[in-house]
C-alpha cells in the first residue's frame, strides 16, 4: 500500500509536466506562426492611432489652408435689340449701323491655397489667380485679405502675398521620396465648400509626359483622393501632415472627380517659391537640348547604364557652344549623377545662368567631360522642349518633329511649333487656335523653335492683337489673337 501510494504521486507529476510542456509548445507555435506575424500591427501603431490619424492630419493642416477668390472685370457687347441683333444691326443702303452697347461684367473664380510662410506668403495655382484684377484670401479664422500675385505659368504655380503676420505654416515633405501606394489627403475648397478633406493613396508618380498625354506638367503625383474644381492650389499631404504636392488638375470626362487627380511635387513648389520670393520671377538654368530617358536598347548600343539621352540641340544654345552632340548621354552635372531626363532638368534649372559647369557625357561608349556656361531658360520653356500655358496666350506648345508632322498630317519640311493644348477661355481659344495647329509665324517673326515662340510671345502686351500664321493639316490659316 505504501508502495502503490508512493508511485501514484510520481504519475501525477509526470502528467502535470506534460500538460505544461504542451501549453508551452502551443504558445510558442502561435507566437511565431506566419499568420500571427502578418496580422500584428506595425511598431508603435495601435488601433486608436488609425481611428484618429486623419482627424489629426486635418487638425494639423487645416489652419494653413486658405480659400481664394479672384475677380476680373471684362467688357461684353449687348445689342439694344436683345436676341435680334443679327437681324436689325445691318445697313443695306450704307446708312450708319446701330452701335452695339458695351457693359462691364465681373467674372469670379475660386480655388484653394496653402500658407508657406508666416509673414503672408501663400502657394496656389497660376490658373487660379492669373489675369485677375482682384485676389482675395480668406483664412480659416474668418479674416479676409487682398493679395498681390507672383506667377510661374510653366509650372502652373503662383504665390499670393497678403499683409499678415504669425500665420500657421504647412511643412513640406521631400516629394522625391513619395511612393506609390502611400496614403494621401487633399485639403481645399471643392466647389467653394471650404475646409474639405478627402483621402486616398498615391496611385502613380509620373516623371515624364508623352506628347499625347493629357497632363499639363512634366512631373506630377497622381492620387485617387477626390479632387474637384476648387481644390486647385490646395495641398496634398502625407500621414505626417506634410505637403507632398500642390493639387492642380484632374482627369475627367465629365468635369467632376473620377478618381484621377494630379499634384505638382513639393520639391518643384519649393524651388518656384524661393525664386518668386527672392527674385520676383523664376530664373532657370538652361542647356538648350531635347532629351529622353534611356531604353534598354539605347543603353546597350550607347554604353550607358543610366542618364539623359540628347535627341536634339537648339541652334546657338549653351549646349551647342559647349560641344554637346546628339546621341550624347548626360550622366553627371557638376558632380551630381543624372539618371533620367527629369533629374537633368532639375540639376540644370538649379544652376544660375552664366555659371560655368562641368558636364560628363557618354560618347562612343566612353566618358567625356565638357565645360559649359549655363544659359537662361526663355519664359515658359524647359529642357524637355515643352511650353507651359501662359497667361498671355493660354497655349502649350512643343517642337515639331518629323514623327509629329507625319502624325498630324503636315508636310515634313514645315518649320514651327505644334500646339499641344489650348487653355479653356484663353486668348488662343477665343482666336480659334486648336491642338495640333503648327504655329509658323507671329507678327512676321518666323517661329522655328520653342525658344523663338517664347520670345515672340514675350513681346506681346495687354491690348495687342497678334497676327498668327499656322498650318492646319494641309492648309494654312491666318488668325488674329487679341491679348487680354
Amino acid at each position: 500500500m505504501r508502495t502503490a501510494l508512493s508511485k501514484q504521486p510520481s504519475l501525477v507529476v509526470v502528467c502535470l509536466l506534460s500538460i505544461a510542456l504542451g501549453f508551452s509548445l502551443a504558445a510558442n507555435y502561435y507566437h511565431h506562426s506566419p499568420a500571427q506575424v502578418i496580422a500584428a500591427p506595425a511598431k508603435d501603431t495601435t488601433p486608436s492611432d488609425w481611428r484618429t490619424a486623419f482627424e489629426d492630419i486635418a487638425e494639423k493642416v487645416g489652419p494653413s489652408v486658405v480659400f481664394i477668390t479672384s475677380e476680373k472685370t471684362i467688357e461684353v457687347t449687348a445689342s439694344p435689340f436683345g436676341g435680334f441683333d443679327n437681324f436689325f444691326n445691318f445697313s443695306p443702303f450704307g446708312s450708319p449701323k446701330i452701335a452695339p452697347e458695351t457693359k462691364k461684367q465681373t467674372q469670379t473664380a475660386s480655388g484653394s491655397g496653402v500658407i508657406v510662410r508666416s509673414d503672408g506668403y501663400i502657394l496656389t495655382n497660376n490658373h487660379v489667380v492669373a489675369g485677375a484684377d482682384v485676389v482675395k484670401v480668406k483664412l480659416l479664422d474668418g479674416r479676409e485679405f487682398k493679395g498681390k500675385v507672383l506667377l510661374d505659368p510653366r509650372t502652373d504655380l503662383a504665390l499670393v502675398k497678403i499683409d499678415a503676420k504669425d500665420l500657421p505654416v504647412a511643412q513640406f515633405a521631400d516629394s522625391d521620396k513619395v511612393k506609390v501606394g502611400q496614403w494621401s489627403m487633399a485639403v481645399g475648397a471643392p466647389f467653394g465648400l471650404r475646409n474639405t478633406v478627402t483621402v486616398g493613396v498615391v496611385s502613380a508618380v509620373r516623371r515624364e509626359v508623352d506628347p499625347n498625354d493629357p497632363l499639363p506638367y512634366a512631373e506630377v503625383i497622381q492620387t485617387d483622393a477626390s479632387i474637384n474644381p476648387g481644390n486647385s492650389g490646395g495641398p496634398l499631404v502625407d500621414l505626417d501632415g506634410k505637403v507632398i504636392g500642390i493639387n492642380g488638375a484632374i482627369y475627367s470626362t465629365s468635369g467632376g472627380n473620377v478618381g484621377i487627380g494630379f499634384a505638382i511635387p513639393s520639391n518643384t513648389a519649393k524651388f518656384v517659391m524661393s525664386q518668386l520670393i527672392d527674385k520676383g520671377k523664376v530664373v532657370r538654368g538652361y542647356l538648350g537640348v531635347e532629351m529622353r530617358d534611356l531604353t534598354p536598347t539605347f543603353s546597350e548600343k550607347l554604353g550607358a547604364k543610366e542618364g539623359a539621352l540628347v535627341t536634339s540641340i537648339q541652334p546657338d544654345s549653351a549646349a551647342e557652344k559647349a560641344g554637346i552632340q546628339v546621341k550624347d548621354v548626360i550622366i553627371r552635372v557638376d558632380g551630381k549623377p543624372v539618371g533620367s531626363g527629369a533629374q537633368l532638368r532639375h540639376a540644370v534649372e538649379a544652376i544660375a545662368p552664366g555659371t560655368e559647369a562641368k558636364i560628363v557625357v557618354i560618347r562612343d561608349k566612353a566618358e567625356k567631360t565638357l565645360t559649359i556656361t549655363i544659359g537662361e531658360a526663355p519664359a515658359g520653356t524647359d529642357e524637355s522642349g515643352s511650353e507651359g500655358g501662359t497667361d498671355k496666350t493660354g497655349l502649350s506648345v512643343q517642337p515639331l518633329t518629323p514623327d509629329i508632322a507625319k502624325e498630324i498630317g503636315v508636310d515634313k519640311d514645315i518649320q514651327g511649333v505644334v500646339v499641344r493644348k489650348v487653355e479653356s477661355g484663353s486668348a488662343a481659344e477665343r482666336a480659334g487656335l486648336r491642338a495640333k495647329d503648327v504655329i509658323m509665324e507671329i507678327d512676321n517673326t518666323p517661329i522655328t523653335s520653342v525658344a523663338t515662340f517664347s520670345k515672340a510671345v514675350e513681346k506681346l502686351q495687354s491690348g495687342d492683337t497678334a497676327v498668327i500664321v499656322a498650318q492646319r493639316g494641309e492648309r494654312s490659316v491666318i488668325i488674329e489673337m487679341s491679348i487680354d
